[in-house]
């Protein structure tokens, strides 16, 4: 799986979408940009919002602009990329609906294929189990902030009306293990 580094310049290159070849550097969905864009532009440095105000929504940048972003937010506070993750996918129920998903319990069976659909490269992969009702655990093999992530997953099963919503990173790639560990519950 590529690695990113911590901060690095963004670069403003489009790449071609690779479709299904998973070799090659992650690539993140412009999609995606524009969404931090919307959400958290008051936490961007005028050179981040200078290359996001430019990005293509359809098009594909280099996964490593969204780490740097990211990294960014989590140094000015460290609960940033779980709010803005949180933020972003609580925003998108419509558009999950289009794919079917109508329950929390659908949001966790569809996260896999969804992240390879919005990550092209050698970004890793998701794993989920359903633990019981109500209960999962995604085992997260990917370059990127996880505490993102986190939110994301968050954000997400909020979306489908998921109460209580409780979600233990209970091991992290950032601290050594092969995988992030999220052990999730909720009340549908």
């Amino acid at each position: 799986m590529y690695r990113f580094q911590r901060y690095a310049p963004i670069d403003p290159a489009i790449y071609a979408d690779p479709h299904p070849d998973r070799s090659g550097p992650p690539l993140s969905q412009g999609f995606v940009l524009v969404l931090i864009n919307t959400v958290a532009a008051e936490y961007c440095h005028p050179d981040t919002l200078a290359f996001l105000d430019q990005v293509n929504p359809t098009a594909w940048y280099h996964g490593q602009n969204f780490e740097t972003i990211l990294n960014y937010f989590e140094a000015q506070d460290p609960t940033l990329p779980t709010e803005i993750g949180k933020n972003i996918y609580y925003t998108m129920r419509s558009q999950f609906a289009a794919m079917g998903i109508k329950t929390p319990t659908d949001v966790i069976q569809t996260i896999p294929p969804m992240w390879q659909h919005v990550t092209r490269g050698d970004s890793g992969v998701w794993r989920d189990t359903l633990v019981a009702p109500g209960s999962a655990r995604l085992e997260v093999e990917q370059p990127y902030n996880c505490l993102f992530e986190q939110g994301a997953i968050q954000g997400a099963l909020e979306a489908f009306d998921a109460s209580n919503v409780q979600i233990v990173h209970s091991q992290c790639m950032r601290q050594g293990a092969p995988y992030c560990v999220f052990d999730i519950s909720w009340n549908e």
